[in-house]
Parts: structure tokens; C-alpha cells; sequence
């Protein structure tokens, strides 16, 4: 969890590499506010225009499925297809769910912490005023071990 610029993009594919070293297959789900993909104009969003509910990439290595909805599909369908192929899955945003959390915390965060729910750790280049671990956002390894022990070690 952190603001937008916060770091948690790059904290995620460090995190991505670290796991992957250990041998996981690992899943990462972004939450957006916004329907926009970056690809307008393109063929896979024409045909999304044009009334297909799953559109499919395929190239040589990769596989990307779009599926259009109604309503935004709950966190815990999302989770449980993405389990299917993956021993971790990472996750941005969805700062009121339940699931434990890891903060990047504001640069000005010397006083005031935001709250959020399940709250597990922070990531600060600084100390911060919380009872919560503390991690430096270069201490990888250190926060990879804390999320398998935050998940029982798996």
C-alpha cells in the first residue's frame, strides 16, 4: 500500500525477482480505479468496442486474457484464478480488503502514519513513529522472508 509514486512498483519487482530466485511461481494483481489498459485504438480494444467479453493475446512466451464485466469481479474469484498457476500472488491495492498489507510509507510520514486496515509492516528509507516492522526498501530479502512468515512460511 502507498500513494501514488511511492515506490510500490519497484518494491513489486524486486519482490517478483527475490521470489522467483527461491524457486515460486509467483502472480502479481494490480487493482485500477480506471477501465483503461494503454491500448486504444488497437485491435484487442476494438474488438472489446465491438462486444467481446474475453479477448485473448497470444505471442511466442505470453498469454494475456482480457474479460469484460458488468461489475468489477470480487477479490476472491480473482485470487482463486490466479492460485491456479501461482504458489504467491502480490497484490496493489485494495487497501480495505483483508488481506495483509505491507505500507510504503509517504516521505512526509515523519509524524502521522495513514491507516490501514491489516497492516503488517512499513517500508521507509527512514524510522518511522509505529510499533509495526520497519523495513529499508533495499532490505528485499528481509521483507520476501517476512511475507512468507506473515503467510506460514509458504
Amino acid at each position: 500500500m502507498g500513494s501514488s509514486n511511492s515506490g510500490k512498483t519497484e518494491l513489486i519487482c524486486r519482490l517478483l525477482e527475490w521470489f522467483s530466485a527461491q524457486g515460486l511461481k509467483v502472480a502479481v494483481l494490480k487493482h485500477s480505479h480506471h477501465q483503461h489498459l494503454g491500448d486504444d485504438g488497437k485491435d484487442t480494444w476494438r474488438y472489446r468496442q465491438a462486444g467481446a467479453r474475453l479477448v485473448a493475446l497470444a505471442a511466442p512466451g505470453l498469454l494475456q486474457i482480457t474479460r469484460s464485466s458488468a461489475e468489477e469481479p470480487p477479490l476472491e474469484a480473482i485470487l482463486a484464478e490466479l492460485a491456479q498457476a501461482a504458489d504467491l500472488i502480490l497484490v496493489e491495492g485494495y487497501k480495505t480488503s483483508h488481506l495483509p498489507k505491507v505500507g510504503l510509507a509517504p516521505p512526509d510520514a515523519a509524524s502521522k502514519l495513514p491507516d490501514y486496515p491489516r497492516l503488517v509492516a512499513w517500508v521507509s528509507a527512514r524510522p518511522l513513529p509505529t510499533h509495526l516492522p520497519v523495513f529499508n526498501p533495499l532490505q528485499v530479502a528481509a521483507i520476501g522472508r517476512f511475507i512468507q512468515d506473515q503467510l506460514g512460511g509458504r
